[in-house]
């Protein structure tokens, strides 16, 4: 009985064996998307409209705090100082005037003054010629400064270290803004909306992972602007690995099939290498699935595919493998001895 059972399990009937539990394993549905992986798109990009916004000037509106410089008559001059050159904030700002409610301020000689509506420019156009037309000085030389204006302001939101709002004041870019905010948290994403006054729909900025290319999506900004960093998304790795994980997709380093697998302890003895997928849930909410052979990603065959943000990886169990891992030869040899007794029954 002992050389029947060593020549039943012989070489080719642990092929046969392991053909027929593979056969009868459960056969996951073919891919919807079986051709070439879609990879995250690293370039960066932003509409070419965004780009090519001309910049306007800041106008003196009521409650902003201005300064007025009048060379040779001290009595003229309401000088601001501020504490700190930082884009962050003006709380150290000292001295200026305050635009009343109507837009006003009140200064020697010319007494109240309708400045709001003005740049700065022209507010003192308009002061050196109201002091030369009153006969108080004979060429005077005056300077407006805009030096602070809460409702001109680009907020910035999300995933930044110092979500605030900050002073626009100059033509300030993307990156200007994100940087005073003391720039992204390790969860950004690269994935940047701009909300802009007077615009439907939210401009979409990918700033890439490429900082070569960073100036392709530095857009201006405008005074209103809300910027929107969100937060990026998980990536899920299940099945035959060692820990069952989700880890964020970091977008400044993409994280790839591998280094996935890697991040989730290696795989199993039973896993299905040349069965494992990517399932993927398209911007339209569709199911995309795509083929992977872990064994050809292994030995360099095939390029490692990059990962998406809420990208699931899932790596199937080979039946055969994790009969054998579970039980060992016995147990194989126990199901070989019942399918053929079942067969001669048959017969």
């Amino acid at each position: 009985m002992r050389m029947m059972t060593h020549s039943l399990f012989g070489p080719r009937r642990c092929n046969m064996l392991a053909a027929a539990l593979l056969a009868t394993a459960c056969l996951s549905a073919q891919a919807q998307y079986a051709g070439p992986a879609v990879t995250p798109a690293t370039g960066a990009d932003a509409p070419l409209a965004a780009m090519h916004i001309s910049y306007v000037d800041a106008v003196i509106v009521p409650g902003d705090v201005i300064s007025i410089t009048t060379y040779g008559a001290p009595e003229l001059t309401i000088a601001a100082t501020t504490s700190t050159g930082s884009l962050t904030t003006t709380a150290g700002a000292v001295g200026g005037m305050k635009v009343g409610g109507l837009g006003e301020v009140t200064l020697p000689f010319l007494g109240t003054v309708k400045l709001a509506g003005m740049t700065p420019a022209q507010a003192s156009a308009y002061l050196r010629k109201a002091l030369l037309d009153g006969g108080f000085l004979a060429d005077p030389q005056v300077i407006v400064g805009l030096v602070e204006s809460p409702t001109r302001v680009i907020t910035v939101l999300g995933e930044v270290a110092r979500p605030s709002p900050v002073p626009a004041f100059g033509q300030l870019r993307l990156m200007d803004a994100i940087s005073a905010c003391g720039g992204f948290t390790p969860l950004a994403s690269h994935t940047v909306t701009v909300h802009r006054r007077g615009v439907a729909d939210p401009i979409t900025v990918d700033l890439g992972v490429d900082p070569k290319a960073a100036n392709l999506a530095n857009i201006p900004l405008l005074p209103g602007d809300t910027v929107v960093v969100s937060k990026v998304g998980n990536i899920f790795v299940v099945g035959e690995v060692k820990t069952v994980s989700s880890f964020p997709a970091a977008t400044n380093a993409p994280i790839t099939v591998m280094r996935a697998i890697a991040m989730a302890g290696g795989l199993r003895y039973s896993a299905a290498l040349s069965k494992a997928r990517i399932i993927r849930t398209s911007a339209d909410n569709q199911r995309i699935e795509i083929d992977l052979d872990l064994k050809k990603l292994m030995q360099g065959k095939q390029q490692d595919v990059a990962l998406a943000a809420n990208d699931i990886l899932f790596v199937p169990a080979n039946t055969f493998k994790a009969v054998v891992a579970a039980g060992g030869v016995g147990v194989a040899e126990s199901l070989f001895y019942g399918a053929t007794y079942a067969e001669a029954t048959l017969k």
